[in-house]
């Protein structure tokens, strides 16, 4: 048992202001971005009397991130920073997050303490099946579990047959996917015909999506495993930012390294405990990228009374969408926006009408791509049009770390949605409005 989850509302007020002080005269004296954000605010170094002042500060966005590229946001020197990540933005720049060693062991530690707060130990075999745009979040989880001593398959890039074989012959017992993936996993194994009796799970540990109560009952009735949901992003804190306990009402948040706010997401005043809103994130023990203020982009809300389990941690209700057009992918995040980015990108800086249409394989979610497309824009031969589509396909791959493919249509065929200000339908959707 991890004391520091059962402190007492004034012990945390204090821990947050003495962190939360430390944490913006850092980012003053040493984050260029930081320091014109807070004059621009009128505040200075020494601007926190309290953690009631967080209101006080500016906002960080996954944009600012990526214009600050590649180490504008970083707070010590180079030589103290001994990992680097990066991650596709869908802007011209990635996004790059620094560590130190003092930063790589907190979300390793932060990671296994959520993993043992599951039930997870060293005798377990666990299996981690996530998609390559979750790559972050699969060594955070691998170094957590190999902290505990379990045995850990990490996510290889393998095919879901040869998962399946793995998960069979080594006997995991902790598969760690999201809700998509696993509910693909078994109607694979239904499809083939393979006993569940074969599998020796007894626990899912499910992330990257919201985990629904429909889902969960299907795990549970179906492969008698104990399920657990987590919430993270990969910008703050990792995977293990939020995690259920056994009561599973709610997701504790890791009060020790962030601070947590619902806002409204049009007028960006904090709301009251149990409002819906949008999460935002103020990291305070991250070393080498401290965020201020972080939009998330998710909707959720703030239960701040204790648990019947006894841990005084708020608790974050499962998100329920998103402030944005954003959507999620298998557990990656891509945006309207962003596509139309690449596209302009592709086309020579030529804007395309555009229309994200979604449908699901399996449980997996497919995205494609319907551009309205005329003969003044392309005049080659058809394997010109050919390359240029595989081409583009690319460009989404490597920007957005998802599959999609690329269809162009003519204008009339989409024109219905962008008339309306819509750019991301479902397959049922986009067929009802062909016909009608």
């Amino acid at each position: 048992m991890d004391k520091v989850e059962y402190l007492s509302p004034e012990a945390w007020s204090q821990w947050h202001t003495e962190l939360l002080q430390s944490t913006v005269n850092r980012a003053y004296n040493r984050v260029p971005f930081y320091r014109k954000r807070l004059e621009e605010a009128g505040l200075g170094p020494d601007a926190i009397e309290s953690v009631d002042d967080l209101a006080k500060l500016p906002f960080t966005t996954r944009q600012d991130i990526a214009e600050n590229y590649p180490y504008g946001l970083f707070s010590v020197p180079l030589r103290d920073i001994v990992r680097i990540h990066t991650l596709r933005s869908g802007q011209v720049n990635p996004i790059a997050l620094g560590y130190t060693k003092q930063d790589l062991k907190r979300r390793t530690e932060l990671t296994a303490r959520f993993f043992a707060s599951s039930g997870m130990n060293q005798d377990d075999i666990v299996q981690i099946c996530l998609d390559p745009g979750m790559g972050l979040h699969g060594q955070d989880l691998k170094e957590g579990a190999e902290l505990l001593g379990a045995l850990v398959i990490p996510p290889d890039p393998v095919s879901v047959l040869t998962r399946i074989r793995v998960m069979v012959d080594f006997k995991t017992t902790v598969l760690v996917t999201t809700p998509s993936y696993g509910l693909h996993l078994l109607e694979i194994f239904k499809e083939r015909n393979m006993p569940l009796a074969s599998l020796n799970l007894r626990m899912m540990i499910l992330l990257g999506e919201t985990l629904t109560d429909t889902t969960r009952q299907v795990f549970e009735r179906e492969l008698d495993v104990e399920t657990r949901a987590a919430y993270g992003i990969f910008e703050a804190s990792g995977p293990a930012m939020a995690y259920e306990c056994s009561e599973k009402k709610g997701l504790h948040m890791a009060l020790d390294h962030i601070i947590p706010e619902i806002i409204h997401p049009e007028t960006l005043e904090p709301l009251e405990p149990g409002q819906e809103g949008e999460l935002v994130i103020t990291t305070v023990t991250t070393r080498a990228n401290p965020l201020l203020r972080f939009r998330t982009g998710d909707i959720t809300s703030l239960q701040t009374e204790t648990c019947t389990c006894g841990r005084t941690t708020w608790r974050m209700s499962p998100v329920k969408g998103r402030c944005d057009h954003v959507i999620t992918v298998r557990g990656v995040k891509i945006s309207p926006e962003q596509v139309g980015k690449l596209l302009n990108q592709a086309a020579g800086g030529r804007d395309l009408e555009f229309l994200i249409v979604l449908d699901k394989w399996k449980h997996l979610t497919q995205v494609e791509v319907l551009v309205a497309m005329d003969g003044n824009f392309f005049t080659g031969s058809l394997p010109e049009l050919h390359n240029w589509i595989h081409d583009t396909e690319d460009l989404f791959l490597e920007y957005l770390g998802v599959k999609c493919r690329l269809r162009p249509v003519e204008l009339r065929t989409i024109a219905p949605f962008v008339r309306e200000g819509k750019y991301v339908v479902k397959r049922e959707d986009f067929e009802r409005g062909e016909n009608r």
